[in-house]
């Protein structure tokens, strides 16, 4: 093949292009410290990098929905054990009131302290958290609780609050009033007591202590479940921050650039781009003309 000036200079200049192209992708490169910054740098390592941050997203979700489970499941903790001591009061007012020597009169006083006590366990389940009511299962717009006397409820809540720490993981994160405040019999055993103290009997107050004691177990039980459940948020907790570090790292190690190495690439380069740039000059500074004169 006849080789001609032109052609010469053209891949000379070609050469040139490709050098400085290299030049500004080394200084890209130690300038952002990353060594994939589009899909062409390395496709296989770009695919792996974008399903990582996907599952770093979908971790920080999940960390979201455990610390809001954990702080609703820290209240519930609070509004039982509130419960709880209603239930101790409730069970010393029986105790005292169940003597001979209590009267009718100190029983209506004792019956004016236990209705109080039942609209204090009415208003615990009618808190709210974070704008929602705190027992209120699967309608937690609405109060469960909608009144202090029986049925204290017309549509009791159902369901349980369920927290999303995994694709493949959900986390019951606290009661509904029907179990907390219905089913346990806290709020029949209020009523319970209230009833014979109003009445003045004295059997119907000893047999009160029962249901009290029945109620008060049942607080003790679902504590033992918040308990329960908190620390298995914190388990999944830890075990989200130790997958993070994990797929960070793994991300890292696609993505970012080893400066130092970078940094040598980039000056290499440099020296490569500069040597074209001076046999090109060269090249283009000849002519047939120069040695005819």
């Amino acid at each position: 093949m006849r080789i001609t000036n032109n052609i010469t200079t053209r891949n000379a200049l070609n050469t040139l292009q490709e050098s400085l192209r290299r030049v500004d992708e080394a200084q890209r490169r130690a300038s952002s410290g990353l060594r994939v910054e589009v899909a062409s740098d390395d496709p296989s390592a770009a695919s792996a990098i974008v399903k990582t941050g996907s599952s770093l997203r979908a971790i920080e979700q999940y960390q979201r929905n455990i610390n809001s489970a954990t702080a609703r499941l820290g209240v519930e903790e609070q509004a039982l054990t509130a419960v709880t001591q209603l239930l101790e009061r409730a069970k010393e007012l029986a105790i005292s009131q169940g003597t001979a020597t209590a009267s009718a009169q100190t029983r209506l006083t004792a019956k004016a302290e236990i209705d109080q006590l039942a609209l204090a366990a009415v208003q615990i389940g009618n808190q709210q958290h974070q704008g929602e009511f705190l027992f209120g299962g699967d309608q937690s717009d609405t109060a469960p609780l909608s009144s202090p006397t029986p049925p204290f409820s017309a549509a009791p809540p159902t369901g349980n609050r369920l927290a999303e720490v995994s694709s493949a993981l959900r986390v019951r994160a606290g009661h509904n009033a029907t179990d907390v405040f219905l089913t346990s019999n806290v709020l029949a055993a209020f009523d319970e007591l209230s009833a014979a103290l109003g009445a003045d009997d004295v059997p119907a107050i000893l047999t009160s202590i029962d249901t009290i004691d029945g109620a008060h177990s049942s607080m003790q039980v679902m504590l033992g479940e918040v308990g329960a459940q908190t620390a298995q948020l914190e388990i999944a907790d830890a075990n989200l921050g130790a997958l993070d570090t994990s797929l960070r790292a793994f991300k890292s190690n696609l993505q970012d650039a080893d400066l130092e190495k970078a940094v040598t690439e980039l000056v290499s380069r440099q020296t490569v781009y500069q040597a074209a740039m001076l046999s090109t000059s060269r090249i283009m500074g000849m002519s047939l003309a120069d040695y005819l004169r």
